[in-house]
């Protein structure tokens, strides 16, 4: 669970100079929704369609923990929500409306693979993909994480489950082949001090995408988006695209993790609503009053 934590958990790591995330409310607030174990079924999976209905009784029940807010909504084998000149569907696509489903959009998407698709030895970082590997991260790439503008992407062949996070600075950039992706390779029903279920892995992902959308998305305005404008002792706030993490730019162009005056994102609880707000370790305000850092991310 540890190593699915670094790059898709509350406190991203980037490294000693940057900003440290502590967990919050925010991080947990899903997983304190009961669940009951499903009855166990012998199945043969033998084709695409057998992974789908494998995904769908065994792990598609992770969307527990968006049922009660925040709200993420599946869709299965649909194309882009939202304006698109595109034709493409994916199997799999968690979406977040916020306050106006015209808006809506993926905070994570997935495609379901013919057993045994996934090697895992070619998915390494040194070792050397196979032609049939080079196509699958191909088509994630470009045809599906680009269209999509979601740079969290997973592939299941039910029985491994690859994660996907392109470390993007926009849409466009998930293209280019010397963006930084986050790998993560999750054999089935092989758990280890360092491994987590398939069912955390995929909560995490989605999760991620839910805070780059309530990030970038949570006030939201008719049909246009509209991001909170935010500027703390006079340092204006803006996001990572890929992540939603918040930047400082403290010069012109010049951009670093964590306020310089120690300023930290805290997430508060105002009646259902969830809000990220700015605060220190003590609890004070800036200029002594709440500065909101998105609009309600529990929509």
């Amino acid at each position: 669970m540890g190593s699915i934590d670094k790059f898709l958990g509350p406190g991203l790591s980037y490294g000693n100079n940057h900003d440290q995330q502590l967990p919050s409310e925010a991080d947990d607030i899903g997983l304190q929704n009961p669940a009951h174990s499903l009855n166990l079924l012998h199945q043969e999976i033998l084709s695409e369609g057998d992974v789908t209905r494998d995904f769908d009784q065994n792990f598609e029940p992770f969307r527990l923990a968006f049922s009660h807010g925040p709200f993420l909504w599946p869709r299965s084998l649909c194309g882009p929500t939202g304006p698109t000149n595109t034709s493409v569907t994916v199997d799999y696509q968690l979406t977040w409306p916020g306050l106006n489903p015209l808006l809506e959009r993926a905070a994570m998407i997935g495609e379901h693979k013919q057993p045994y698709v996934i090697i895992p030895s070619e998915w390494a970082p040194m070792d050397n993909p196979g032609d049939m590997t080079k196509r699958l991260q191909r088509e994630m790439r470009g045809r599906y994480a680009h269209r999509y503008k979601c740079p969290q992407v997973f592939v299941f062949d039910s029985f491994h489950l690859v994660i996907l996070q392109f470390r993007a600075a926009s849409k466009d950039q998930i293209q280019d082949e010397n963006c930084h992706v986050d790998i993560c390779i999750i054999p089935r029903g092989q758990l280890s001090q360092e491994q987590c279920t398939i069912q955390y892995a995929l909560y995490r992902l989605a999760w991620r995408g839910w805070m780059r959308l309530s990030a970038m998305l949570a006030t939201q305005q008719g049909s246009k988006r509209k991001t909170v404008t935010v500027a703390v002792d006079g340092i204006p706030r803006t996001y990572e695209w890929w992540s939603g993490k918040p930047l400082w730019e403290v010069a012109p162009g010049r951009y670093q993790y964590g306020h310089p005056n120690g300023w930290k994102r805290q997430f508060f609880r105002l009646g259902t609503g969830g809000y990220w707000i700015w605060a220190d370790d003590n609890g004070n305000y800036p200029d002594g009053g709440l500065v909101y850092d998105t609009g309600n991310c529990l929509q």
